[in-house]
Order: C-alpha cells, then structure tokens, then sequence
C-alpha cells in the first residue's frame, strides 16, 4: 500500500513537471509566434515577397533624332524577344535543346544559344532570340509548357532609317561592355533590350536619349519561372535631338560621293550649323544593334578604303594650296602689299636647293589675287620666305588649323601645325627656311581635317568672324554672330583681297576651277582647289603602282554665293589627284542643289 503511494508521488510528481514543462514550451511558441506574427510580420512578409516576386526593370525607349525640318532619322521598333529567365542552380541546356528542335535550329546556331547562356555572367535574364517570326512565335507558344524559364516578351530596338547616309553623324548602339556596366546602372544594364550608344551624336548624348527607366513587378514560382506580371511603372521615352543636318541635301551629298573615297562638310556661314556632313564609303549602323556578325565585321576591318572611319573629323591630310590663303592673310596683317608683282618662271632657288611650281612653264607676273587665282608656288615661296614661318602659324591657328573642332562627336582630331620647338625634338634639328617654304604650299608636316577646312572657308567667307559649328541645335546660339561681328580674325580689306582671290579661281578664265563655275548669275560660288601630297614625288615621276595607289589627294574649299555668302563646303577626294579634277565637280554639284539650282540629275 505504501508503495502505491509512492508510486502515485512520484508519478504526480513528474507529470506536473510534465506538465509544467509542455506550458512553458507552448507559451514560449505561442510568444514566438505573437512576436513573428505582429513585430516581424513586416520584414518577413517582405523577404517572402523577394522570393516571389521579381522587379525588373524596363529600359525606356531612346529619343528619336531629327534633322532641321523635322525628318526622323531614327525610331524605335517593336519587336519580339524569346527571353530566358536564369537559375544559377540549374542546367539550361536540356531547354536549349529542345528549343533547337522545335525551331529547327542549326547546330551553329544550337552552340550559339549555349553560349550565350554560359556568357550571361551577372544577368538573371537574357534575350535567346532577338527577332522572332509569327511561325516561331507560334511554335513556342504551342510547346511552352516544355520550356521553363522561356518566355515571349515585346521589346523595342533601335532602327536607323537612312543608315548609310547618317552612320558617321549618328553612330550606332550596341550592347554595353562589362566596363559600362560597371561605370553605371548594373541593375539597368542587365536588362536585354538595354543599348548604350557607342559613336556619334547616340554616344555623345546617350544618357539624355536613354530616358527614364520603368520597373515590372513579375511573380516568379519557386525556380524563378514567370508566372504573372503584378504591377508596372512606365518608362518615359528619352529627350529627342533636333540637329542642324538638311537630310535631303545629306542624302545628295551621300550618294555624289558614293563611288569614291571623300568626306563633305557643308556649313552655314554665319551661324555654323552643319547642313551636312558626309563620309565615304560608309556603313550599315542597323547591323551593331543586335551585336554585329563576324562576318560583317570582317568586312569592314579588312576594307581598305575604312568605312568606319570619321573622316570629316578624324581623317588627316596635308591642307596643301588652301593653305595658301593663310599665308596671304599672315603678310596682308605684316604690312605686305598685295599690288607688288613677282615673276614666276617655274622654279624657285632657295640656298643650294630648287622648289618647283605646279606650272612648269611658270605663271610670269602674278600680285597677290593674280598668286591665289593661278595657284602660284613661286609667288608664296617668296611672301613666306619675308614674312617668316611664325606669322603664318600664328594666322592659321587664328582661323582654326591646329585646334580641335568640338561639334558633339568623339574622335575629333586637331590637325597639326608644326614648330620650330616640335621640330628640334623630334627631328633634333632647327626649323629651316626649306620648312617655311614647304609649310607655305600647304605640305611638310602640317595636318588638317576636313571639317577645319571647311570652318577656314565659313571664316574666309563671312569676313572674318570666328563662328563655332555645331551640330546640335541650340537656340542660344542664333546669337552667336551678333555677338562675335565686334571681332574678326582680320581686317575686313585683308579677308575681302582673299575673297576676290577665290572668286577668281572659279569665275575667270585661267582660273584653276573655272571650268566648274555655277555660271548662273547670282549663285556663283568662290573656292580654292588643292592637292595634297601622298608621297614627295610630282605626278610625271610616279611609277604606274604609285600612280594607282599613292596618288594625291584632291582638295577643295569654298563658298556661295559669292554676293553674299551663306554656304561654306570643304571636299577631301582621296587619290583623287588634282582637286580641280576630283573634288571641284562634288562641290560644284552640290553647292548648285543647295541653291536651288536644276542639277545633271534632277
């Protein structure tokens, strides 16, 4: 009986303990669950929604760029994408492949979808294919529920609707390289729409074309495969360019020069807009969008005439006898007379060496307007040999040879005008008058660019005021040639002998571009025509190769009307010899449409 009793003790005992014990650890849940329901409840309701829900963000569509009068030379197509949503654990590859198969995808183009998904690094979605056609679009739909991870969206691309006529200017977008996505918004950058702009006007303005970016929010299942889109905030479009580019005068310009190796600048002389602006051969930028093919970028690194070259602001070349006409404005500012003769026999004696002119029977006595007229050599050997190498220099860089012209696209080059300080530490030797005289003909070791030539010919042409191209538009700067007529680069009786030079080059027999006037009263046009130096040899010494291959390049500056200037043109053809035979007739051509004038094609 007593040890019942004891029994029951001890049993009590434990089961109140039991007992004691299963209330603690119940109000211990119950105070765990209060405490996760009601203080944490926020934070994990929110790491919950992580899990299942994805933002993701919307690249907004670019600003479309127009030309003066409101032609579009871009837009922004809608397109639609195969996406692939990405899980770090998992094996695309069984995706892939029955992707392959229900396309009827190439083993080419099987491996190049693997890649793509082995290269997507820190992406967590990628764009398998780009474009997709209504009879894939529709094969995926059909077999979507065997393809987890994939999913059919519209996006938009990039489309340049004047690709060969606008490549140079606009540039293109493509997508950005690890070092931009580092620089900027890897979030942004992830996305497979997202483009940054690698050249021209779409580099140098890529940030305000981009716009402002929207957000999705996606419900993904538990291997982050979109189930529903949630809610979304809208991307607002990008800010469009206005640019002072005429299209119509751009597209002319683009298929004159088509067939050779040339660049045109054609610019408003007394605001310094660019009314066109041209480089050939040129490119299609359409095919960089997506991310270029190797085949197309074969051909256009391996094309020796360098389609993707800038030559307007980029392409150097001897200035050659457009040069001249800082040398006349360098001794016109030292006190020259233009009235005093010099006689030219075709050649020119300097120390124990002989300079030749272009006229090998020579131009006999020439003044200063006569010298730019005939193009004489001798008559600016002799006024550089007087007036020294340092006035000119100083002209030139006045009228902007040697200073990089700045109008919104990178790559642009300086040019080049050598000195006496450049020459001894390079070359370990003084500046000589040999150099001087070289350097007054436009060769030697000076450079320029097309678009410096062409700002020389806008200066020249509106008396001398040091307008500033551009190719933006900006309505401010309308006031730019009020404000700059209190300060011109020389005197106006100085820029008015140069002017009445230029217009006889073109407007009187004798003249080395008469035979490709504008004849219509009017509408003539001045201008200064050039040859700039390949190799140091003169043409009847050049062997057969090196008349193909190294011929010189043919220049041309000037400007129209004569009466009242209003357009400037700057005409490199490369190997084009003569610039009477080869960059005149461009310029003649288009200066006569810009004008309003009936054209040999119209």
């Amino acid at each position: 009986m007593l040890r019942d009793i004891r029994k029951n003790k001890i049993f009590s005992r434990r089961a109140m303990m039991l007992g004691v014990s299963q209330g603690f650890l119940g109000s211990a849940l119950l105070l765990r669950l209060g405490y996760l329901q009601l203080l944490k409840h926020e934070e994990y309701s929110i790491k919950s929604d992580n899990n299942s829900i994805n933002p993701i963000i919307t690249p907004a569509p670019r600003g479309t760029v127009f030309d003066r009068y409101g032609i579009p030379l871009t837009e922004n197509k809608t397109n639609f994408r195969l996406l692939l949503y990405l899980n770090r654990k998992r094996d695309f590859s069984d995706v892939i492949n029955r992707l392959a198969q229900i396309l009827d995808l190439s083993e080419e183009k099987r491996q190049s979808l693997l890649l793509k998904v082995q290269n997507a690094k820190r992406k967590n979605v990628i764009s398998l294919i780009d474009s997709l056609d209504y009879n894939d679009l529709a094969k995926v739909e059909s077999f979507s529920h065997t393809l987890s991870g994939v999913n059919i969206e519209s996006g938009g691309v990039r489309h340049y609707l004047y690709p060969r006529e606008t490549a140079h200017f606009l540039g293109y977008v493509s997508l950005p390289s690890d070092k931009e996505i580092d620089e900027n918004e890897p979030a942004l950058f992830m996305h497979p729409d997202f483009r940054v702009g690698k050249s021209g006007v779409e580099k140098s303005f890529d940030e305000s074309l981009r716009g402002k970016y929207g957000v999705k929010y996606m419900e993904v299942d538990v291997r982050e495969n979109p189930i529903r889109i949630l809610s979304s905030e809208g991307a607002q479009q990008g800010t469009k360019l206005d640019l002072t580019i005429d299209f119509e005068l751009q597209k002319y310009v683009t298929r004159r020069i088509e067939n050779l190796v040339a660049s045109v600048v054609v610019m408003n002389v007394k605001s310094g807009e660019i009314l066109a602006y041209a480089s050939s051969p040129s490119f299609d930028p359409n095919q960089f969008v997506e991310g270029i093919s190797k085949d197309y970028w074969q051909e256009l690194n391996q094309d020796r005439r360098k389609p993707l070259s800038n030559k307007p602001i980029s392409a150097l070349y001897p200035p050659g006898s457009p040069f001249k006409l800082m040398v006349a404005a360098a001794a016109l500012e030292a006190g020259a007379n233009p009235l005093q003769r010099v006689t030219c026999n075709g050649t020119y004696t300097f120390g124990k060496r002989v300079f030749h002119c272009w006229e090998k029977k020579g131009h006999g006595s020439l003044n200063l307007s006569d010298a730019i007229m005939h193009s004489c050599n001798v008559y600016f050997f002799t006024l550089a040999t007087k007036i020294g190498y340092e006035k000119i220099s100083q002209m030139a860089q006045r009228f902007g040879y040697g200073q990089k012209v700045d109008i919104s696209l990178y790559g642009s080059k300086s040019g080049f005008v050598p000195t006496d300080e450049w020459q001894r530490k390079y070359f370990k030797r003084p500046w000589s008058g040999g150099d001087t005289l070289n350097s007054a003909i436009g060769q030697g070791s000076l450079l320029a660019t097309p678009i410096q030539m062409a700002l020389v010919a806008a200066r020249i042409a509106n008396g001398g005021i040091p307008i500033k191209p551009y190719l933006v538009r900006n309505h401010n700067v309308s006031k730019q040639f009020e404000e700059l007529q209190s300060t011109p680069l020389v005197k106006d009786a100085h820029i008015k002998i140069i002017q009445q030079g230029m217009n006889r080059v073109m407007n009187e027999p004798g003249g080395t571009a008469y035979g490709k006037r504008i004849a219509q009263e009017g509408y003539e046009m001045a201008g200064k025509t050039g040859t700039s130096q390949v190799i140091s040899k003169r043409e009847d010494e050049m062997s057969a190769y090196e008349k193909k291959n190294l011929a010189n390049h043919g220049l041309f500056i000037g400007f129209a009307p004569v009466h009242d200037p209003k357009f400037a043109i700057s005409v490199v053809v490369e190997h084009g010899g003569s610039g009477s035979a080869s960059a005149a007739p461009v310029a003649h051509d288009i200066m006569t449409m810009l004008q309003g004038l009936p054209t040999s094609s119209s």
